[in-house]
């Protein structure tokens, strides 16, 4: 598939959900009270309540600026084995987003007191089932991209028995950090003055990457860990005797894991902060994982280093 036609596959969705959210509002908005229930309880209830302007702009805004975004990444995502995924992400998105928000104006409409509005639960089962069957529908019609360049292997550095060794470095990225800090405010937004189920995606997105801005990257005697400079927990470890060999290979962050943090693709796994130089470590069970931090060719020498001493005194 072309990057046009897959780029459309990403702005389609968004343009037909703005196209109806935006259509049924106007057709209702003299049928609609002035304030309009936009946020529900768990039991169905209207809790919280929005002007008719303001639940127009925010709804609108959001669908266009969201489409804009994925749009965009799938264009600078090329044929890049990423674009695939981004395509797929955003088509779902569309559908996630734009079921409660067409809804939200659908039970408000001919109602005298937006307090007696209902949302019963069960659409949230079918926004979710809606949005991951068009996802799964925009990955079938896409077709994956080139298979990653392979890693170049480093040199082992020799170390004698007993002989300690370990390298250590932290990366923070800024381009991870400040876009987790604007999502997650979007979605607290969108939770409090919204309908929730808008919402909730973007500040599990938010939470989600935000301990991932920054790690401290760890090569010694235990093998390989990636920690949190943040948080404790998550963790990526490791241990020697998983490890059969290391490298260091060139990553594209958009490209090659479509975006940043932890990222997951068949038989990958990646803590991807920017683009660039980047550890790599391929398991006993074929499973490679990247991380992308400076001077990882010394990180890849002495991890090699280990993994032979460890398998000597095995």
């Amino acid at each position: 598939m072309t990057v046009i036609r897959r780029c459309a596959l990403s702005a389609v969705p968004f343009g037909i959900a703005t196209a109806a959210y935006v259509g049924v509002f106007w057709a209702s908005y003299d049928r609609l009270p002035g304030r309009i229930a936009t946020h529900f309880s768990g039991d169905g209830g209207a809790d919280g309540f929005t002007s008719r302007t303001a639940a127009l702009w925010f709804g609108g805004g959001l669908l266009v600026g969201l489409g804009l975004l994925f749009t965009v990444l799938t264009l600078v995502s090329k044929d890049s084995p990423g674009a695939r995924l981004t395509a797929a992400v955003g088509a779902g998105t569309a559908v996630t987003l734009g079921y409660p928000l067409v809804l939200t104006v659908v039970v408000n409409t001919d109602v005298q007191d937006p307090a007696d509005v209902q949302l019963p639960m069960w659409h949230m089962a079918v926004l979710l089932l809606a949005g991951v069957a068009t996802g799964a529908l925009a990955w079938w019609l896409t077709r994956g991209g080139p298979r990653p360049a392979p890693a170049r292997l480093s040199p082992a550095l020799p170390l004698t028995e007993g002989e300690a060794a370990a390298w250590s470095r932290t990366m923070i990225s800024r381009a991870l950090l400040f876009p987790a800090v604007v999502v997650t405010l979007s979605g607290l937004f969108a939770v409090t003055f919204g309908p929730w189920q808008a919402g909730l995606l973007p500040l599990v997105l938010g939470l989600t990457c935000a301990p991932f801005a920054g790690v401290r990257v760890t090569v010694d005697r235990r093998g390989l860990t990636v920690a949190s400079t943040v948080l404790p927990r998550p963790r990526l470890a490791l241990p020697l005797g998983s490890i059969v060999s290391a490298g260091s290979v060139q990553v594209n962050a958009m490209g090659d894991f479509g975006g940043w943090g932890y990222r997951i693709r068949p038989n990958r796994r990646g803590v991807v902060l920017r683009s660039g130089e980047a550890l790599s470590v391929r398991t006993a069970g074929g499973r490679e994982y990247l991380v992308t931090v400076d001077d990882s060719t010394t990180a890849a020498a002495l991890l090699n280093g280990l993994v032979n001493r460890h398998a000597a005194g095995a």
